[in-house]
């Protein structure tokens, strides 16, 4: 199957998916202490009635869509006294949804709802199901989300979080960016149900890594109204049912005055898909994110990690011994960050110190172990950016051999 044709593939199955997810419906009434219970479903209906199941119908889904919109149930009950009444649904209907339950010849229960099909309905917020997890554990336990069913397939397995953005090759759409940042400029100005939603289906066309850098530049040209652009973001944040808005959220909301959402950006940012969102925010959008960033660092283990070593300014000691005892370890190669935390840590100064503890004397090796294939090519860098004379070859057996004593 070639690209365009699995594209499409993935847009049909995830339009499928909403749109059974928008005609899942049950109903429980209570007649007479009698249960009558309805589901509805857009491949299947059935009727209960009293526990039992006496109806039900299986459906194809082209002929309901495009011939025959209404279908009914039907089946008796049993209301005592060898009293019987033939219950009867009829419901269906393509704008409005509508269901009538007649018992006998009288209308027990009616109700009519519109079908929107408003994109995050029917789905798991995601801000909300990741800071659940950080307020009961302090920490995100597992990187799967809600919308995993509308990311990963049998063509796209899934993959650790925040991989998939570091690692991206797709094109930008075409004027992409330019149409999305007209949509949310007409969403701040009218924020309605409508604008919303062309802004929200917008932004889940397309990964928004593949377009977020021009996306960016086209937002601080545009000199939009910062409250507005607060307002919305958050609201598109506690609506996101898609990780896609929750960056475009996140990135919306760090071009404002993000100060009074530090907490919550931190929350959101223990998950590692999506860590190098919120660390922008915070780098752009509040006034002291160093120790916040440092935190996020101590809190995340995979590719959010990364991310957060490389962003962070070893300002204090005790960062500098952080990185250079704990600051490489991770879920993914240790050799991403050796170098990062060598210098960021002045390892060669942390070395010269007449004694050294075993937490350092481990954390060096691990630095060293992690980054031989790379340490001997890159060692003169490094002892340069540290103004020193040492080199790999008086390092190594230093390491090995335990020259110095060691503080258990």
């Amino acid at each position: 199957m070639g690209f365009i044709e699995d594209f499409k593939q993935h847009i049909l199955r995830n339009v499928m998916k909403d749109i059974e997810k928008e005609f899942q419906k049950t109903w429980n009434i209570d007649y007479k202490g009698h249960v009558i219970e309805i589901h509805h479903a857009l491949k299947e209906e059935q009727l209960i009635l009293d526990g039992q199941i006496v109806d039900r119908k299986q459906k194809n889904l082209m002929f309901y869509l495009k011939l025959k919109p209404y279908s009914t149930l039907s089946g008796t009950l049993d209301v005592g006294d060898g009293v019987k009444q033939k219950v009867k649904v009829r419901f269906g209907g393509l704008i409005r949804f509508k269901c009538v339950v007649k018992v006998g010849r009288a209308v027990v229960w009616k109700e009519s709802i519109k079908l929107d099909f408003l994109p995050w309905n029917h789905k798991e917020m995601l801000v909300p199901f990741i800071e659940q997890q950080v307020q009961i554990h302090h920490r995100v336990m597992d990187d799967a989300l809600p919308d995993d069913e509308y990311v990963y397939s049998d063509h796209h397995p899934r993959v650790a979080a925040g991989y998939a953005d570091r690692h991206l090759d797709d094109v930008p759409t075409p004027f992409f960016s330019r149409k999305l940042l007209n949509r949310f400029a007409k969403q701040l100005h009218h924020p309605t149900i409508k604008t919303r939603k062309a802004t929200y289906e917008d932004i889940i066309f397309d990964r928004f890594a593949s377009y977020g850098g021009e996306f960016i530049e086209r937002l601080e040209k545009a000199n939009l109204d910062e409250a507005l652009m607060q307002q919305e973001a958050v609201w598109l944040l506690e609506h996101a049912a898609h990780r896609e808005v929750v960056k475009f959220a996140v990135t919306v909301l760090g071009h404002t005055n993000c100060e009074p959402f530090k907490e919550r950006l931190y929350a959101i940012g223990m998950h590692e898909e999506f860590t190098e969102y919120v660390i922008s925010a915070l780098l752009r959008g509040t006034r002291e994110p160093n120790p916040l960033i440092w935190k996020l660092a101590q809190s995340v283990q995979g590719w959010g990690k990364i991310e957060a070593v490389v962003q962070l300014e070893a300002t204090t000691p005790e960062i500098k011994r952080w990185l250079l005892t704990k600051g490489c370890e991770s879920t993914v190669q240790h050799g991403y960050l050796a170098y990062t935390c060598a210098v960021k840590g002045e390892l060669a100064s942390a070395l010269m110190q007449e004694t050294i503890s075993k937490e350092l004397y481990d954390g060096t090796g691990r630095i060293i172990e992690k980054y031989c294939r790379r340490v001997i090519r890159t060692w003169s860098i490094i002892c340069l950016n540290m103004r020193s004379f040492i080199d790999l070859s008086a390092m190594l057996p230093f390491i090995a051999t335990t020259k110095k004593t060691i503080m258990l």
